[in-house]
C-alpha cells in the first residue's frame, strides 16, 4: 500500500513539475521591450476604450490620457499590456 501511494505522489509530483514549462517567460531585455506603439482607430463604447488596428482590437485604458477626447479619431497609442489590455502613456 505504501509503495502505491509513494508512486502515485512522484507521478503527481512529475505532472505538476511538467507544467512549469508552459508558464509565461519575462521578456527578453535585450531584445523586447515592454512598451507598445499601435496604431488604430479608438471607440469609445459604453465607458470602454477599444482600439480598432489592422490586426485587432485592442482593449485600452489609461491613468495618464483622457482617452474620451480622442474618440472616434484614428492615433497611435504607446503604452504596456497587463493582461489583454493596453495601458496607454502617451497618444500621438
Amino acid at each position: 500500500m505504501i509503495k502505491k501511494q509513494a508512486i502515485g505522489m512522484i507521478l503527481l509530483g512529475g505532472v505538476v513539475l511538467s507544467g512549469c514549462s508552459l508558464v509565461a517567460q519575462p521578456a527578453d531585455v535585450e531584445t523586447e521591450s515592454p512598451r507598445q506603439e499601435i496604431k488604430g482607430t479608438l471607440i469609445v463604447k459604453g465607458g470602454k476604450f477599444i482600439l480598432v488596428s489592422d490586426k485587432q482590437n485592442i482593449d485600452l485604458e489609461s491613468r495618464k490620457v483622457d482617452l474620451k477626447t480622442f474618440d472616434g479619431k484614428e492615433i497611435t497609442v504607446i503604452g504596456e499590456y497587463s493582461g489583454t489590455t493596453l495601458y496607454v502613456d502617451e497618444v500621438k
